[in-house]
C-alpha cells in the first residue's frame, strides 16, 4: 500500500484543473477517488500508480467524466421543471374551471376547486420553491 503525501495530493489537484474539472463537488470526489485508488496499489512509485489511474478513466479522461456529470444534472433539473409547468398548468385549469362552475351553479365544482389547490399546493409550489432555492444558491 502506498502513502501519499501532501505534495502528491496538490499535484492531483492541479491536474484536476488542468484537465478542466471546474465543479467544486465533483473535483473533490474524484480527487477522494483517485487518492484511494492510488493509496491501493501496490510498490512506492507515486507516479506510475498515478498514470495507471488516470489511464482507467478513457480515452478522454475527466473532462469527459465533467461533460457527463453535467449532462445529467441538466436532463434532471429540465425533468423536474418540464413537470412543474405541468403541474401548475392543470392546477390552474381545474382552478378556474372549479371557480367558473361555482360561479355557474354548476355540478363538479367543489372537486375541481379541490384538485385544482391540491395540485397547486402539493405539487406545483413545493416543485417552484425547490427550483428558486437551488437557482439562489448557485448564484
Amino acid at each position: 500500500m502506498m502513502e501519499l503525501l501532501d505534495c502528491h495530493i496538490e499535484r492531483i489537484k492541479s491536474d484536476l484543473v488542468r484537465q478542466g474539472v471546474t465543479m467544486g463537488d465533483l473535483s473533490d470526489n474524484l480527487l477522494d477517488h483517485i487518492c484511494c485508488s492510488i493509496e491501493e496499489m501496490e510498490g512506492n512509485d507515486f507516479e506510475k500508480a498515478y498514470q495507471q489511474v488516470i489511464e482507467r478513466f478513457g480515452e478522454d479522461g475527466l473532462r469527459k467524466v465533467q461533460e457527463e456529470t453535467t449532462n445529467l444534472i441538466y436532463k434532471k433539473e429540465f425533468a423536474m421543471k418540464k413537470t412543474m409547468y405541468i403541474l401548475g398548468y392543470f392546477a390552474s385549469m381545474f382552478a378556474v374551471t372549479g371557480v367558473l362552475c361555482k360561479i355557474m351553479h354548476w355540478p363538479g365544482a367543489g372537486p375541481a376547486l379541490l384538485l385544482g389547490a391540491l395540485l397547486l399546493n402539493f405539487g406545483f409550489l413545493p416543485l417552484y420553491f425547490r427550483d428558486k432555492y437551488k437557482q439562489s444558491i448557485s448564484r
